[in-house]
């Protein structure tokens, strides 16, 4: 699947000092979704560098995203940037 990252929001854990991030994307297919990621987590070196851009005001499409549920993104999809 292809998507655009469109949005990053940081929201505060549970965990005293600790946040996640919730990135939201606009699909090929016109849909919206979203992943959680998490600093804690093996796979958020990974997503770090889209973070940045997305926050930079870069447009970026990603390929190989793999959906869990309905409108979610596997966090650990084994993604590749495309433009």
């Amino acid at each position: 699947m292809k998507a655009r990252p469109i949005k990053v929001q940081e929201q505060m854990s549970f965990i005293p000092g600790q946040s996640f991030y919730f990135v939201f994307f606009k699909g090929e297919d016109g849909s919206s979704y979203r992943t959680c990621l998490s600093p804690s987590c093996g796979n958020f070196k990974r997503w770090a560098p889209i973070i940045n851009q997305v926050r930079a005001g870069l447009e970026i499409w990603l390929d190989g995203l793999i959906l869990r549920g309905r409108r979610l993104i596997d966090a650990d999809s084994m993604f590749k940037v495309i433009s």
